[in-house]
Order: C-alpha cells, then structure tokens, then sequence
C-alpha cells in the first residue's frame, strides 16, 4: 500500500521536472514545430493531426500541473504539525 507521504514526494518531483530544463526543451520544441505547422499554407490531415496532439498534450499538462499544485497543497495543509495547529486554535464550531 502506498503512503500518502509517498504519493506527496512523487507529486512534489514531477511539478519539479515540469519545470526542468530538459522538460522546458522539449516544450521550446513542440511550439517551434506547432508555429511551422500554423504557418504552412496547405497542411495535410497528418500535420493537422500533430498540431492538435500538441494542443492536447499543452492543455492537459497544465491540467496536470494544477491538480499536482492544489494537492500538494492540500496535502500540506493538513501534514501532522498542521493538524495540531488546528486542534490548538479556536475553532468556529465553538
């Protein structure tokens, strides 16, 4: 069974590749070849495709990186130390 904090790190890890140098590559890449494809006159359907597979690909990274972004947070918020924060505090409920 994994562990929460397992899970954490991990998440931690990849928001840290998303911005690595060979990530941000490899993205610098597939808008050089996404502006070649929106310029070209006459693409054919394959080009076509690959353009929208570039889109998807963006729009799901940034998908991706926010829900790792809230659950890192979320996580965090609710590490022990922060629990017994909250147990110290006044609540609302009171």
């Amino acid at each position: 069974m994994n562990s929460p904090g397992k899970i954490l790190k991990m998440s931690k890890r990849v928001l840290n590749e998303l911005h690595s140098e060979s990530t941000q590559d490899f993205l610098d890449l597939t808008n050089i070849l996404l502006e070649e494809l929106e310029n070209k006159i006459d693409p054919d359907p394959q080009e076509l495709y690959i353009a929208e597979n570039i889109y998807q690909l963006k729009e799901k990274l940034k998908i991706m990186e926010d829900n790792l972004r809230t659950f890192v947070l979320e996580q965090n918020k609710s590490l022990p130390g922060n629990k017994l924060s909250e147990l110290l505090s006044p609540s609302d409920n009171d």
